[in-house]
């Protein structure tokens, strides 16, 4: 049920008043709006949602976002906000709400040979991995650079971040509950949508980046890809394949991964626990509803050995991107058989021969998947708690947290 409409409270005055924050309030006001908050896709005017979301693909439709509800019912709250202005609805946006722990940012604590320093770094990774609280998340968690908002083409960047921190600040005041809010996954540069988020208090953070990598209209087969890369990438590939020989594979049904289902989520949360920042975990029964409810969207390839499922990857079709979403590896008899690696190249190949162009590939895993050829997507996004003083304290080391480094490779000639 929607809960009603109230006129935008931001809590700008207490950060200014802290001299957190320096902007100006002028844009905001000239921006204000008002909310109305859903709890379900379902409840949201489907004439108002469908306004907004026609022509933003797959993955705002009712279909889908109503799927993720169903799944994951009890782990993660949904928020869904239709957004007025003068009375006349200009934008949706969605959210989700998990429990984030510290432990999720301790990986990204740089290290320093300083004796004190290092002393006060271990001292804040300490505290921060002692934090559990329920965070905001804009967009979904489950979708690389899925911000999760669309509003009327007629605003501006700038206009359209400020309607989304008012929004924010209307679902802060309703949810109390609510402790901090993340906006993840933006791509650089930095641009004028960022402006609402400084103002209102934000502290920037970066993440991995997400590797992507484009293929040529011209391709149409794996040779094709294999032409363009040097010879000495080429050769390393031919002996990928050649090791992985052992392996086969093929495209699952919705039946047959029913059927192999437990191993299918032994195998995700294999590399799901091994991720550095991983707030949320998919649960088993989603992956054959997705792959039932949109098989021309949704695919699903099964990797064997001798009989036994080792591995898994899905992908998403979209009209303008393939997003590799979730795999599964059985590590025991990845490095003897290349099981990771073929993969990659699986997907590169399956690609090539269907005319998909660009490969979003996540954001681990880094330098494996720069030897095919992808590229890094400088990723970050924006942390804040509600509590000014800790809001604060954060800045103190949200500046400092970098993703790991890693030596990036280039095949092609």
């Amino acid at each position: 049920m929607p809960t009603p409409d109230f006129q935008t409270q931001s809590d700008m005055s207490s950060c200014m008043s802290l001299n957190f924050c320096s902007r100006s309030t002028a844009i905001s006001r000239e921006t204000a709006v008002d909310v109305t908050l859903y709890d379900t896709i379902a409840a949201v005017p489907a004439a108002d949602w469908h306004r907004f979301t026609q022509h933003s693909g797959p993955l705002l439709q009712p279909d889908y976002l109503q799927l993720l509800e169903n799944a994951l019912q009890g782990e993660i709250e949904f928020i869904y906000a239709l957004v007025r202005k003068n009375e006349a609805p200009i934008g949706v946006a969605y959210f989700q709400v998990v429990r984030f722990r510290g432990t999720n940012l301790t990986a990204y604590f740089p290290e320093d040979n300083n004796g004190i320093k290092n002393k006060l770094l271990n001292l804040t990774k300490g505290l921060v991995a002692k934090i559990d609280v329920p965070l905001l998340v804009s967009g979904n968690l489950f979708i690389t650079g899925e911000q999760g908002i669309s509003f009327l083409p007629q605003y501006t960047q700038q206009e359209r971040s400020y309607f989304l921190a008012h929004t924010i600040d209307h679902i802060l005041a309703q949810r109390r509950h609510i402790k901090a809010v993340l906006m993840p996954d933006m791509y650089e540069p930095v641009g004028d949508f960022d402006e609402a988020f400084l103002a209102y208090c934000y502290k920037r953070i970066y993440v991995e980046a997400d590797m992507s990598m484009r293929l040529p209209q011209e391709w149409h087969s794996f040779d094709d890809y294999l032409a363009a890369i040097s010879s000495k990438y080429r050769v390393r590939a031919r002996k990928i394949i050649s090791h992985s020989q052992q392996l086969t594979s093929h495209e699952l049904t919705a039946d047959e991964l029913q059927a192999n289902i437990d191993k299918v989520y032994q195998l995700y949360r294999c590399v799901a626990d091994k991720a550095d920042f991983n707030i949320a975990k998919l649960p088993k029964d989603y992956y054959p509803a997705q792959l039932r409810q949109s098989p021309d969207m949704y695919k699903v390839f099964g990797y064997f050995l001798n009989g036994q499922m080792v591995g898994f990857m899905s992908l998403f079709i979209l009209p303008y991107k393939t997003e590799v979403h979730y795999c599964g590896i059985d590590y025991s008899i990845n490095k003897e058989h290349n099981l990771y690696q073929r993969m990659l190249y699986d997907v590169v190949k399956y690609a090539s021969e269907n005319g998909l162009h660009l490969l979003h590939f996540g954001r681990t895993a880094p330098e494996v998947k720069s030897t095919i050829g992808a590229v890094p997507q400088p990723m970050y996004g924006y942390l804040k708690h509600r509590n000014p003083l800790i809001n604060a304290l954060m800045g103190l080391f949200t500046g400092r947290l970098k993703p790991r480094h890693y030596i990036l490779r280039s095949p092609f000639k």
